[in-house]
């Protein structure tokens, strides 16, 4: 059997045999490989990956070779580095290959069958992969593109152990895996796309490069953004400012095993995005179509776009793209919809918006809601596969009071300024505000139309990326004016607007407590909806943890704000980082106090916890509290504070270190200063926990491996003067548990407070 294509492919009994003319020879290809179906692939359905390379043919004497090629160092043709730079570029030989005959016009015929049925590493995840029990399953052609299909037997790489058993190969059959890969080799575009240079102010997915024929004295770094290929069918009406279609689509296709339900919505999450791209000056840019089902059409084919259905019981949802690293071009962009991402779903929506939205507390969710749901996240991963990253900062810059506005929803369209965001759904608004159900999920907002708009617009003016620098420039300035069309900056884990998962983080405290009112309001509703005759309480176990876990976002959203900085990526135009003021730090730490270190009643539910379990509710708060108490207490967080005093002009508007370390322990060991000291055991506990911090602070395991890099959130809290601060409190906490002795309540309290003393002596003490 023969195919005709960009080289002919033969099967000639279990062999495949490639025929590659002269006109082949040297041009760079992708290849691109895919498990298919899979043994192992077990919880995730997404069968593991395999090679994305750029690869060339190439003819040594009597044999063909295979070989990888590498872009991470450039020059242009005519720099005196470039043959240089060029040879960088060769990468290894993935095969070399006897010509067993000659073909019209001096084509090689070559027998690849061990490409694909033996152990290469670049062509699979399997090792010591056993030929008897691996074949060629299907060969196509095309004329830019050979697409083949093989089935491997062998190791999974995890494993650890032989493929063969000591009776013989195999003979423990548990330890091989038997997967069906698929790779396609498709030639590169003939012309490459223009790059279009990246910049940190707009957030796109992007190559990075060294280049060697800079005017600068040393070798730069570049990076191109990836985006798809859209051209302008009409140049003379798209100058005019008129909208025209491009002159190829970006089309997705649907996965066959999507359930047929929800192709509709997976469709519509794809297609909405046509609004952001008219700010790019193109209609009908994206739409979506259902996959036939053929044998020589293949979803893993790189020249198509698709958005797969995982059988799978991962709850999660993937985005991402293979591109052309000449360019930045995206070739093939992917979403991965694991099926139980329904799961996710409604305990996100359940635990965030019940008390906004009657059709939550319906489970399981109207189909009419959990399509939307998945339309939500298939246009977020949409997102991804055209270029974009996770964005959290753009929403925050949204006033926290206007998103409970339903006229300011209307407005901006919603209660997110990105759909690249963690926001999730609007849980800050609350029942007597009267937000209508449809603004409570996210959509696309003016940054995404905006981020859109400077990637993909074509700016025909320009002949070079470097050209096109000015234009690009003027539009990334656009955040000065419109802070809602910022992007994050490289210092987001400090920034407390610039959280994940987070609703009106322009207030995170407020924000906050507002999500802790609808969630006592879902707790009080959780038995009601959950408890169902004759079923077990798998449903109300699982919404009560996602109710545990929503817990501890707020809280920790609110920690952040405590040493955070805002940021605002800028190129030549003033201060990035700006710490906070003292007032909302202080504001933060007591909101801690009172919701986070004091007992949580709402996860304290006797109904609830009869219902699900025996024991377990009291290393459960143990560990939330911890947590947060660990995050506010994080060593890097300290040593921010510690420098941000230093450097203050006004040093009356820091909140320092030390005056954090008080206010915690007023909150934490409050007890102490009472008449009659009782501390049950969940104050207990969380005090116990204080002590294990900062001794965690103070003496940490010795580190293992190389120092960590230069940069101050690198020192640890025992060589600053966080030091001297965590062993003041030790002294002064051990003098009141030593006054408060006297007045314990009862033994436990007493047998605590002894124990507190001589665990603060083994910390300040540690080698005594």
């Amino acid at each position: 059997m023969s195919r005709e294509g960009l080289f002919d492919a033969h099967r000639v009994g279990d062999d495949l045999f490639f025929e590659i003319p002269d006109s082949v020879l040297g041009r760079e290809m992708l290849l691109l490989g895919r498990a298919v179906a899979s043994t192992t692939q077990s919880q995730s359905g997404f069968f593991g990956g395999g090679p994305r390379l750029i690869v060339q043919w190439e003819r040594q004497g009597n044999r063909v070779i295979l070989r990888q090629k590498e872009y991470v160092a450039r020059a242009d043709t005519g720099a005196a580095i470039w043959r240089q730079v060029s040879g960088m570029r060769q990468g290894p030989v993935l095969g070399a290959f006897d010509v067993e005959a000659w073909g019209p016009d001096s084509a090689a015929v070559v027998d690849v069958t061990a490409l694909f049925t033996s152990t290469n590493r670049p062509f699979g995840s399997l090792e010591n992969v056993e030929g008897d029990r691996s074949w060629i399953e299907h060969v196509a052609a095309f004329p830019r593109n050979v697409e083949v299909e093989a089935t491997q037997t062998g190791r999974p790489p995890s494993s650890g152990r032989p493929a063969s058993g000591p009776n013989g190969p195999g003979a423990r059959g548990e330890e091989l895996a038997t997967q069906r890969m698929h790779w396609s080799m498709v030639l590169l575009p003939d012309e490459p796309m223009r790059p279009r240079l990246e910049d940190a102010r707009v957030g796109f997915i992007a190559s990075e490069h060294t280049t060697y024929d800079t005017p600068e004295h040393g070798s730069l770094e570049r990076s191109y953004i990836h985006r798809f290929r859209l051209e302008p069918s009409d140049s003379a009406a798209f100058r005019r400012g008129e909208l025209v279609e491009p002159v190829e689509p970006i089309v997705y296709w649907i996965d066959p095993a999507t359930p047929d339900w929800l192709k509709p919505w997976v469709d519509r999450g794809v297609e909405v995005w046509n609004e952001a791209f008219e700010e790019a000056g193109f209609r009908d840019a994206i739409r979506a179509e259902v996959a036939p089902v053929s044998e020589d059409w293949s979803l893993y084919d790189a020249r198509r776009s698709v958005i797969y259905w995982r059988p799978s019981t991962v709850a999660n949802a993937t985005g991402g793209q293979v591109v052309d690293p000449r360019s930045g071009e995206i070739l093939k962009g992917e979403v991965n919809m694991y099926h139980n991402v329904q799961n996710l779903l409604r305990d996100w929506y359940f635990t965030q918006v019940a008390p906004l939205d009657p059709r939550a507390r319906e489970l399981p969710l109207p189909d009419s809601l959990m399509g939307r749901l998945v339309e939500y996240v298939v246009t977020h991963e949409i997102g991804h596969s055209i270029g974009f990253p996770h964005n959290m900062k753009a929403s925050a810059m949204y006033p926290a009071d206007s998103i409970r506005s339903e006229s300011f929803l209307r407005r901006m369209g919603g209660h997110v300024a990105t759909l690249m965001d963690y926001s999730r759904f609007n849980y800050v608004a609350q029942p007597e505000d009267g937000i209508p159900p449809e603004l409570l999920v996210p959509r696309i907002g003016p940054y995404d139309r905006f981020a859109v708009m400077w990637g993909y617009r074509p700016i025909l003016e320009a002949d070079t990326p470097e050209e096109e620098r000015a234009v690009l420039d003027r539009w990334a300035r656009m955040q000065d004016t419109i802070p809602w069309l910022r992007f994050t900056t490289d210092d987001s884990p400090n920034d407390p607007y610039d959280l994940t998962e987070a609703v009106g983080d322009a207030d995170a405290v407020r924000s906050n407590t507002l999500g802790l009112r609808n969630l006592q309001r879902v707790m009080d509703m959780l038995v009601d909806v959950a408890e169902r005759p004759g079923e077990d309480y798998e449903l109300l176990e699982d919404l009560y943890g996602s109710a545990v876990s929503q817990w501890s976002r707020y809280m920790g959203h609110v920690a952040a704000v405590v040493g955070g900085a805002e940021t605002q990526e800028r190129y030549g135009t003033g201060a990035r980082f700006t710490p906070l003021p003292r007032a909302p730090q202080e504001e933060a730490v007591r909101v801690l106090n009172e919701r986070a270190f004091a007992t949580p009643e709402m996860l304290v539910d006797h109904e609830i916890l009869r219902r699900i379990e025996a024991a377990g509710a009291v290393p459960r708060i143990r560990t939330a509290q911890k947590r947060v108490l660990g995050t506010l207490l994080d060593a890097s967080r300290l040593n921010r504070m510690v420098e941000y005093e230093a450097l203050a002009a006004d040093a009356a508007d820091v909140y320092s270190v030390a005056e954090l370390m008080e206010d915690v322990r007023a909150g934490v060991w409050d007890e102490l200063g009472d008449a009659r000291v009782a501390v049950d055991v969940y104050r207990r506990n969380l005090q116990r926990a204080y002590l294990e911090v900062v001794d965690a602070e103070l003496n940490p395991p010795e580190r293992e491996g190389p120092p960590p890099p230069f940069g101050g959130n690198a020192e640890p809290a025992y060589a600053s003067d966080v030091r001297p601060v965590l062993r003041g409190e030790l002294r002064e906490l051990d003098r009141q548990a030593g006054a408060a002795l006297p007045r314990a309540a009862d033994r436990m309290t007493r047998l605590h407070l002894e124990d507190v003393r001589a665990e603060i002596e083994r910390i300040l003490d540690p080698g005594g």
